[in-house]
C-alpha cells in the first residue's frame, strides 16, 4: 500500500534534511505507529503520504514514494486526498465551516456525493467519534479535543483506503481517546483500512498497533514489533519498563496482561492511607468563579486552592473547563462572578500583561504565542514587552531554583517596573535544547519544539 525507497528530503532555506535515506514499505491493512523525539521528522514522513511534502511546503527532495500505486511526487495533493485521510496534530489547520456537521459534510461535498449518502456518512461518523451530540455547534466553541475529533471524522467521512494521523490524542481525555483508538482499531480489522499513527503517548496506542516504526533525525533506527523496538524507543512506558526490569518476553501492553503474569504474592490489597500532612499556605486561590460562552454556563462558582511548589495537574473531560479555568487565572477571560488572588493579591482589574509577570501561560496550540520571525526573537520581544533587559542578565547554575513570586503584585494602573531578567535568553534555549535552532523561523519547527 506504502514504499518509499531512499527517500531524502530537505525543507526550503534549510542546510540539514529533515528525512534521509528512508526506505520503508507497508502492506495493506497494518496499523503502524511512528514515534521518535520532537523535531525527528515524523510528521515529515507522514506528510510525504498525501503529497503535502513536496508539493505544498516546496524544497528538495529525491527518492521514491509510492501511495496506493500513486507516485506521490507525480500525483500531488489533489488526487491523493481521495486515497489518503489526513489528520494534522492542530485540527484548526484543517478546518474550513463553522458547524460541526457542516464541517464533516464539507469533503463529501466537493467529491460530488448524493445527499442521501451524504447524510448517512456524516450520521456514520458523528457516532463513531460521539460527535452527534454536537452536530449543531460552532467550532469555536468546541474544546480542543473536541476539535480533533471533528477532524478525524472530517477525515473518515470520505472512506479513504489510507488514514494517516499526527499525534490524534494528543488533546484527548483519556477516555475519549481511548473510543478514538478503538475506533480506529475497528475500522483497522473490519474495513481493512490502512492506518498510520505518529503518537507520543505510547502506551495509550501500543496495544493496538501491529507495528512500530523509529524515527530519530530524520533516518528510521527501529522497525517491528513493539519488543524488537523496545530498546529504541524515546522512552518506555511504565508498564513496559517493568515488564523490561522483570524479564518478561513478550512485554505486556496491558495492566491486565500485567497482572496475569505477577505472582499472587504482589496482588496484596492495599496498604492503609498514611495520616494526611498539613496543608501549605496557598499562592493562588480561586473563589465562587463563574464563567459562561454565550450563555451557556462552563465554570459554575469554582473553588481551588494552589500551594506554592506543588506540581497540580487539573484533570476532566475534553470540554469540562480546564481551559476556560486557565484562561481566567491569567486574564485572557473575565469571569462572571468571582475573584482569583496570588498570595494574598486580588487580581481583578489587571490586565493579562500584568498577569504574565507572575503567571506565565502556554495555550494548547503553540502558535497562538509566536509571532517573530526567529526562535531567538521571540524570547526577545517577550522581554522588551515586559521593559526587562536581557543583557547580562545572570545565568543561574543547572541546579538552581526557579525564582520565586516573592515581589507584591502593582495595581491594575501601575507602570511594569524594569528588572533584570532571571535567566538569559540564550541560556534558556540551550536548557529547552532549542540553541541550535536560535536562528530558525518559529512555525518551520516541530509543534514539540514550538512547545
Amino acid at each position: 500500500m506504502i514504499a518509499i525507497d531512499r527517500l531524502t528530503y530537505t525543507y526550503p532555506a534549510q542546510a540539514q534534511p529533515a528525512l534521509r535515506d528512508v526506505s520503508l514499505r507497508i502492506e495493506a491493512g497494518e496499523f503502524v505507529l511512528l514515534t521518535g523525539s520532537s523535531g525527528a521528522g515524523k510528521s515529515t514522513l507522514l506528510r510525504c503520504l498525501n503529497g503535502l511534502v513536496p508539493h505544498f511546503s516546496g524544497g528538495q527532495i529525491s527518492g521514491q514514494v509510492t501511495v496506493a500505486g500513486l507516485d506521490v511526487i507525480q500525483t500531488g495533493p489533489n488526487r491523493l486526498s481521495s486515497e489518503v485521510g489526513f489528520v494534522f496534530q492542530n485540527p484548526e489547520a484543517q478546518a474550513v465551516l463553522d458547524q460541526v456537521e457542516a464541517e464533516i459534510a464539507f469533503g463529501l461535498e466537493q467529491a460530488g456525493m448524493a445527499p442521501p449518502e451524504m447524510r448517512q456518512r456524516v450520521a456514520e461518523v458523528m457516532a463513531w467519534l460521539e460527535l452527534t451530540p454536537l452536530r449543531r455547534r460552532s467550532l469555536n466553541t468546541l474544546s480542543g479535543g473536541e476539535r480533533q475529533r471533528l477532524a478525524m471524522a472530517a477525515a473518515l467521512a470520505l472512506r479513504p483506503r489510507i488514514l494517516a494521523l499526527d499525534e490524534p490524542t494528543s488533546q484527548l481525555d483519556p477516555q475519549s481517546a481511548a473510543q478514538v483508538l478503538h475506533a480506529l482499531a475497528q475500522l483497522n480489522q473490519q474495513l481493512g483500512l490502512t492506518i498510520v499513527l505518529v503518537e507520543h503517548r505510547l502506551e495509550r496506542v501500543l496495544p493496538y498497533v501491529n507495528r512500530v516504526v523509529v524515527i530519530e533525525q530524520g533516518e528510521i533506527t527501529a522497525d517491528g514489533t513493539v519488543d524488537e523496538t523496545a530498546a529504541h524507543l524515546p522512552y518506555l512506558p511504565p508498564l513496559l519498563a517493568l515488564g523490561q526490569q522483570l524479564g518478561w518476553q513478550p512485554l505486556p501492553l496491558t495492566v491486565a496482561a500485567a497482572r496475569a503474569r505477577l505472582p499472587q504474592a504482589f496482588l496484596s490489597p492495599a496498604l492503609p492511607l498514611a495520616d494526611p500532612l498539613p496543608a501549605d499556605p496557598p499562592l493562588l486561590e480561586v473563589r465562587d468563579l463563574h464563567y459562561a460562552y454565550a450563555g451557556a454556563p462552563v465554570l459554575r462558582g469554582v473553588d481551588l486552592t494552589l500551594p506554592a511548589g506543588k506540581v497540580t495537574a487539573l484533570l476532566g473531560r475534553n470540554g469540562a473547563g480546564k481551559t476556560t479555568l486557565l484562561k481566567c487565572l491569567v486574564g485572557l477571560l473575565s469571569p462572571s462572578q468571582g475573584r482569583v488572588t496570588l498570595d494574598g493579591h486580588d487580581l481583578t482589574g489587571q490586565g493579562v500583561a500584568q498577569r504574565c509577570r507572575q503567571i506565565a501561560y502556554l495555550p494548547q496550540n503553540p502558535d497562538d504565542l509566536l509571532f517573530a520571525d526567529s526562535v531567538q526573537e521571540e524570547l526577545l520581544i517577550t522581554l522588551r514587552n515586559h521593559q526587562i533587559p536581557p543583557a547580562d542578565a545572570p545565568i543561574p547554575s543547572a541546579d538552581a531554583p526557579i525564582p520565586s513570586a516573592d515581589a507584591p503584585i502593582p495595581s491594575a494602573d501601575a507602570p511594569i517596573p524594569p528588572a533584570d531578567a532571571p535567566i538569559s535568553p540564550a541560556e534558556l534555549l540551550s536548557r529547552l535544547g532549542l540553541a541550535a535552532a536560535a536562528d530558525a523561523y518559529p512555525r518551520d519547527l516541530s509543534v514539540g519544539q514550538r512547545q
